[in-house]
């Protein structure tokens, strides 16, 4: 086996790292296809048990229509993130071939 240079794997480590810096060290959603974003509405939510049944965690149903499709999904949220009322809006980023696969991109004031 050749040895390998230490050098290579350093310089392409320092490239995600700064790719990742660049980005807030988030991954993107679905960098291989195109997204849109939209508002969507929460229209119920209930509580769950959180990470390893310690605490609570909100669930919310989230409803929102893409050209004569409207689409309802449920979403398991961050203890971090305050409570949410039914009726508060949301911003989700959508795969546009498929829009059933969202992401949340953040909460809306009324």
């Amino acid at each position: 086996m050749a040895k390998q240079n230490p050098w290579i794997i350093g310089i392409l480590g320092l490239g995600v790292f700064l790719y990742l810096a660049w980005n807030n060290f988030e991954i993107p959603f679905a960098p291989w296809t195109k997204t849109a974003e939209i508002k969507a509405v929460i229209t119920e939510n209930a509580l769950g048990y959180g990470p390893k049944g310690m605490g609570f965690v909100q669930i919310i149903t989230i409803t929102y229509q893409v050209g004569d499709s409207v689409y309802v999904q449920k979403e398991k949220l961050s203890q971090r993130v305050n409570k949410k009322e039914v009726g508060s809006k949301v911003l989700i980023e959508y795969a546009i071939n498929n829009p059933g696969n969202f992401e949340i991109k953040g909460f809306l004031k009324h």
